[in-house]
């Protein structure tokens, strides 16, 4: 006999698999599995801030982001991006809202953004200019710049 399952049979069973595979996941850590390394849960959707550099990316693909050295030397963009293959993104400067001092770059200026951990185990996002090649900075969210350790600048 041949059973057929409608799709909201499969998304149950689904559903239940993932309840089973977080309560063995749950279970391994609270009765001596693997350690687990901290970390927060973030997307690139958070409020990310580093050392005079901001980012606020929405889920429509577009967003603002602010890039700065210094005191004099500030940009504020739109940005739009695009969600690549594996865990990064591509933001690509749009517009320029506001300038002050020489500036920090150009319309159509490329980043890659991921999230990863740092050493302390705090996510981080790390924006790497890639048109051109240039520097990385780092991001952290409001919670990660409280961290003493933190590696997104004061």
């Amino acid at each position: 006999m041949m059973r057929t399952y409608t799709l909201a049979s499969r998304r149950g069973r689904d559903a239940a698999l993932r309840m089973v595979a977080a309560v063995l996941a749950i279970g391994a850590v609270l009765f001596g599995g693997a350690p687990v390394a901290h970390a927060d849960p973030v997307s690139f959707f958070d409020q990310w801030v580093a050392h005079d550099s901001s980012m606020q990316l929405s889920r429509d693909g577009t967003g603002t982001l602010v890039l700065g050295a210094g005191a004099f030397d500030t940009d504020q963009w739109s940005v739009t991006w695009t969600k690549n293959r594996g865990d990064s993104i591509t933001i690509t400067l749009a517009s320029l809202v506001e300038r002050s001092g020489e500036g920090m770059g150009k319309v159509g200026d490329q980043y890659l953004a991921t999230i990863q951990p740092d050493s302390s185990g705090n996510q981080v996002l790390y924006l790497h200019q890639i048109n051109p090649d240039g520097d990385v900075v780092t991001f952290c969210t409001a919670a990660g710049m409280k961290s003493a350790d933190s590696p997104c600048g004061a």
